[in-house]
């Protein structure tokens, strides 16, 4: 049976609306919801690198990567509705790298801490030690110079004898002891501020531990640039020149 010329247009018509409805594609879009909310990129079906808070995706399962400095990268897929806003919320955990770096950094500080305080409170206190010891000393002295002044101008028989029998020798052994305790005191803090200028010296020529963000090394691996040819690949690797 002969189908009539209209019937047949509507037929093929049909057809074709239904394939085109088929293969037609909507789109919607992602929301990025990251934290941290500054500095943050990602990178779209293994290709396209971004940093813009929402982006426009064909309807289906979208891969992202997502990456900011100090933290791991976080691999996840989405899947886009057509005329739909999906919000994509994730908190980027820290590097591990980072967290052995800060560990390090922490042990860095309290060493060199410990290493200058320590010198430098036995300085302040040797110092003070040797100041204490050096009032006890003039003390001494002004004490024996006044005896001897006394025995100059005494005119007691009994007070000359007195001072110089007993109160004179005394005093006398008094100011040695205060002035070899003076002495020692004197040499500590030498040697105490000796140390602590080595000290502060050495930890001054330690190496501070550095930080080398190996995830933003693999974040800035290949991605993928659309170009009027096609597109390139691009590969970055990125060191910091500021340690």
């Amino acid at each position: 049976m002969r189908v009539p010329a209209p019937y047949r247009f509507l037929a093929v018509f049909s057809v074709v609306m239904a394939a085109s409805g088929s293969f037609a594609q909507g789109t919607g879009k992602v929301r990025m919801k990251i934290d941290p909310e500054a500095n943050f990129e990602y990178v779209v079906d293994h290709r396209f690198r971004m940093r813009q808070l929402e982006v426009e995706l064909a309807t289906g399962t979208h891969h992202f990567s997502i990456w900011a400095p100090q933290r791991a990268i976080v691999d996840t897929n989405v899947v886009v509705e057509n005329g739909r806003t999906l919000e994509l919320a994730l908190r980027l955990p820290y590097a591990q790298g980072f967290l052995v770096y800060q560990r390090e950094l922490q042990a860095y500080r309290s060493r060199r801490r410990v290493q200058r305080l320590v010198p430098a409170i036995a300085t302040g206190g040797t110092a003070l030690w040797a100041a204490l010891s050096y009032a006890k000393m003039k003390k001494a002295h002004d004490r024996l110079e006044d005896d001897r002044a006394a025995y100059t101008s005494g005119g007691s028989p009994h007070q000359i004898g007195v001072l110089k029998a007993e109160t004179i020798p005394q005093h006398k052994e008094d100011f040695k002891r205060a002035r070899t305790q003076y002495g020692i005191a004197a040499g500590t803090t030498l040697l105490c501020a000796g140390a602590t200028a080595y000290l502060f010296w050495r930890t001054g020529k330690e190496k501070k531990p550095g930080f080398i963000d190996t995830e933003k090394i693999r974040f800035d691996g290949l991605s993928w640039t659309p170009g009027p040819n096609g597109g390139t690949w691009q590969g970055g690797l990125t060191w910091d020149l500021t340690r």
